[in-house]
């Protein structure tokens, strides 16, 4: 893990945030004193209309070295969860974890969750995940099925919003 600084970590870390969640700006990394981990923060500023959706010093991941000695990203609780597959009603297709394990193939790393959720205190390891690296994980699509899955899921929980067929 010599390789790889926490620097490169941020840069990868905000190259995700641009590339997946186009609402986000003023992208910053803010030092958090006295718990030895930084969070990268975002601002969400919509035009004139839609001023009152504005928010602004939004905590998107946090990352740095944990007090085990790893390097660590983590989106639990925060807003990153929501690409990292914790949307009930949506398919998850790990576009964001698989992004960054390919961000940490050419330094032989990859990283692992301490609690087995993607995104949720991801520790980085030496060797490289089974990620396809030439795939663009941004073009990944759901199956029909997969959708309907999420669908039905979401009407059993709120039948009031099913559409009548006729």
């Amino acid at each position: 893990m010599k390789n790889l600084t926490l620097k490169q970590l941020e840069e990868i870390l905000i190259s995700l945030i641009k590339k997946i969640d186009t609402e986000a700006s003023n992208i910053r990394v803010v030092d958090v004193l006295g718990v030895h981990h930084n969070k990268i923060i975002v601002d969400y500023v919509y035009e004139e209309e839609f001023k009152s959706l504005n928010k602004y010093d939004v905590e998107w991941v946090s990352f740095g070295v944990g007090r085990d000695g790893y390097m660590f990203y983590d989106v639990d609780g925060v807003q990153g969860r929501h690409y990292f597959g914790d949307q009930d009603y949506s398919v998850d297709l790990a576009i964001a974890w698989s992004y960054i394990q390919q961000q940490l193939a050419p330094y032989n790393l990859h990283s692992e969750s301490y609690y087995g959720q993607d995104g949720i205190h991801e520790q980085i390891f030496d060797g490289k995940s089974y990620v396809d690296l030439n795939e663009n994980v941004f073009d990944r699509k759901p199956s029909e099925a997969s959708q309907k899955a999420c669908r039905d899921a979401f009407y059993n929980d709120f039948p009031e919003y099913r559409k009548e067929r006729a």
